[in-house]
Parts: structure tokens; C-alpha cells; sequence
């Protein structure tokens, strides 16, 4: 697959995810895919998922530990099986009640079959929101 495909992959991910079909989600992921989540420390889904089984347990647990009010990832750039976006997002942690709102970055890899073999993200301003 090519970059334009592979963007097309990614934007239809990210319109699967805002109608909640987190099975589409991980549905254009590699059996042994692996995600992983630079956050805060302490922040629930954080870390390493590997697998249908992990990226599926993260989002669960995504689900049970913040309401998420804003997710925005525009501009989406893709260059050969490398695919980035850039965006703003605000979810408030159901433990602490406190907001993380601010920039991120999301970098997705794919192999050559047009599956999604790497996902990072990195976000910012989350550490006070755990704590």
C-alpha cells in the first residue's frame, strides 16, 4: 500500500473511533501490532498494548477513566507507510475530576500489506490531571 492509502486508512479510523466503532479501530491493526501511549505517568491507558487483545484492553480502559469532550486531529500528512497527525483534544479523568486539554501528535506505521503494525502518541499537559 501507499501513503495515500494509508492516510485513507487512518482518517477512517479516526471517523470510526468519533461514532464509538472501536472495533473498526483495531479491525486495520496487525494481529501483532503494538501502541503505545506517552502520557503521564500515572495515566491509566499509558504505556505499551500489544496485539487485538491489548490495543482493545486499552481502549477499554479509556473508556472507564475519562470522558473525552474534544478530539481533533488535523492536519493529516502520510509519506510512504508512515502516516502523521496532528490535533487538540480535552478529556476530563473520572477519578480526579481535573481536564487534560492541549496538543498531540499521533504516528502511525504501516506494513506493506496496508496493516497498521506501530501506533505513538504522544500528548501533552496530562501529568497534574492524574494526580
Amino acid at each position: 500500500m501507499g501513503a495515500k492509502e494509508n492516510k485513507a486508512t487512518v482518517e477512517a479510523a479516526y471517523e470510526a473511533f468519533g461514532r464509538g466503532d472501536v472495533a473498526a479501530v483495531i479491525g486495520v491493526n496487525a494481529s501483532n501490532a503494538v501502541w503505545i501511549i506517552h502520557s503521564a505517568a500515572d495515566a491509566a491507558f499509558g504505556g505499551e498494548h500489544k496485539g487485538h487483545d491489548g490495543i482493545g484492553a486499552m481502549f477499554q480502559t479509556i473508556g472507564e477513566t475519562v470522558d473525552i469532550t474534544m478530539f481533533d486531529l488535523h492536519p493529516i500528512a502520510a509519506d510512504g507507510d508512515v502516516v502523521v497527525a496532528r490535533g487538540e483534544q480535552s478529556y476530563t479523568v473520572k477519578k480526579t475530576g481535573k481536564t487534560v486539554a492541549g496538543p498531540l501528535v499521533h504516528l502511525f506505521t504501516f506494513n506493506a500489506d496496508g496493516e497498521l503494525i506501530r501506533f505513538e502518541e504522544w500528548e501533552s499537559n496530562a501529568d497534574a490531571a492524574w494526580r
